[in-house]
């Protein structure tokens, strides 16, 4: 099991190194990457929840949902991600943003966890999201890791 864990793991990792330079250039994925990555990730979620193939075909779609969701929650910032505050007032208005796009992630995670319910067990529904922060944390070590190495 571990070995599968790993195999993923190292193709999820070779997925977002391939990818790297292109985000790194402001690029987005394109639909095959995304999608490759989708797979890998549930793989890995399938395998850390312990999921039947059953669950596994359930969550799919609700998970991609509630992807593309949360995707949008984070494209509706006014500021870029890095943006430097000019003065005291614009900082406000930035850590407001922030703190909205928080509160709006949280109402999507609740709204969310109602549709896991439906599909996944108690133990399953009270670990999801924090394997989904798990599986984030990988990547974005990896990438850090990577552009290092560049």
């Amino acid at each position: 099991m571990k070995q599968l864990y790993a195999i993923w793991l190292i193709a999820i990792t070779m997925f977002v190194c391939s990818t790297a330079p292109a985000q790194a250039a402001g690029k987005k994925l394109n639909q095959e990457q995304a999608l490759m990555l989708f797979n890998a990730k549930m793989k890995m979620m399938q395998e850390k929840l312990a999921l039947t193939d059953e669950q596994t075909e359930q969550l799919i779609p609700v998970y991609k949902n509630y992807l593309q969701e949360l995707d949008a929650v984070f494209k509706s910032r006014k500021y870029p991600r890095r943006y430097k505050p000019t003065s005291a007032e614009d900082a406000c208005n930035v850590m407001t943003e922030r703190l909205d796009v928080n509160a709006s992630v949280i109402q999507l995670q609740k709204k969310y966890i109602r549709e896991f319910a439906k599909i996944l067990n108690a133990d399953q529904v009270m670990k999801i999201y924090r394997v989904e922060g798990q599986i984030q944390h990988e990547i974005r070590k990896e990438k850090r890791r990577r552009a290092g190495k560049n």
